[in-house]
């Protein structure tokens, strides 16, 4: 684990909101001068805690289904397991993926136009490993939001929303707009003129372009992909199943979720269970405080739940075509 001070806390968390935001714009947030800010971010890269810069996108406004799938290996070696691991990482469907300790072994974020292309997919993975899988579970993922890390700063709080996971309804963008968001999605940090360059567009109307991407909201935000363990954070995923559940009690429970400062993702899935959330926290105590809070909070509509600790990511993009 890095040993981080106060102002490389705040440049990260400045990176989580809003990765695309100039030096200049940091430094004045953070108190330090523009250089301070450029030599800190240099040296979060090189110890490996920044990953990678990226832009969120709507997916749903793409056109894009985008189902989570999660598998349990059976007779795979460690070899196996690197060779299935690997396999699904080549793949260009799948776009975020995550080994797991506990029910399930891998999970993946699966991103297709159409559920043809799912199921050659699904049948292709099928046919060379079969073997290995010992269950499955596939489901749609209808909405997902995220929150900013403010556990960063040691903030009770949080209270912004981003939903970059929608159903499908594809908004009306020309083949320059795809192009652009190709090369902002995996670098959310390059510059105006270097994509004019690459792109063949006027500064200007790439600005114009990236601004009207935003107002449509197909462009959700800018963030950055952090080595959580580097950070000292452990990354777990809780499934509760709910009753006697009312709309009220509901939406009671989702602004838990909302302002909760090391909850980071709350999941609506077709086909899954009625509440998923993805926490990160430093310590197992920590983790199970949370979660007895939760039980504490609401107990009357809790039926069951269950949990397990993303512990390796092995792929995170937010677009692909």
């Amino acid at each position: 684990m890095s040993k981080l001070d106060l102002k490389d806390k705040k440049i990260l968390y400045e990176l989580d909101t809003n990765s695309r935001q100039s030096y200049h714009q940091i430094a004045k947030k953070v108190g330090l001068s523009k250089d301070s800010v450029i030599y800190r971010i240099k040296n979060l890269q090189k110890e490996g805690i920044i990953r990678q810069f990226h832009t969120i996108t709507d997916v749903g406004k793409l056109g894009f289904i985008s189902f989570r799938l999660y598998l349990k290996l059976q007779n795979a070696t460690p070899e196996k397991e690197e060779d299935i691991i690997t396999y699904l990482k080549n793949q260009k469907i799948v776009t975020w993926m995550v080994s797991i300790d506990g029910e399930y072994d891998i999970g993946m974020w699966i991103l297709t136009k159409t559920i043809k292309e799912m199921n050659n997919f699904w049948k292709e993975l099928l046919n060379k490993y079969v073997n290995f899988i010992d269950k499955r579970w596939l489901t749609i993922f209808t909405k997902v939001s995220y929150f900013p890390r403010v556990y960063l700063l040691d903030k009770k709080q949080n209270f912004d929303e981003y939903v970059f996971i929608t159903e499908p309804v594809e908004v009306s963008i020309d083949q320059k707009d795809i192009e652009i968001l190709k090369l902002i999605a995996p670098n959310s940090r390059i510059s105006v003129l270097e994509i004019s360059k690459k792109l063949n567009l006027a500064p200007k109307t790439v600005s114009l372009r990236i601004k009207e991407l935003e107002k449509k909201k197909v462009v959700i935000g800018y963030r950055t992909l952090f080595d959580l363990e580097k950070l000292g954070y452990q990354y777990f995923k809780v499934h509760f199943n709910l009753y006697n559940v009312t709309k009220d009690k509901e939406k009671k429970f989702r602004a838990y979720i909302k302002q909760h400062p090391n909850i980071i993702f709350d999941n609506e899935v077709l086909g899954g269970d009625d509440f998923e959330i993805e926490i990160q926290v430093k310590t197992l105590e920590e983790f199970r405080k949370i979660i007895d809070n939760i039980k504490f909070e609401f107990s009357d509509i809790i039926k069951e739940y269950k949990h397990m600790l993303f512990y390796k990511e092995h792929k995170f993009v937010f677009f692909s075509v």
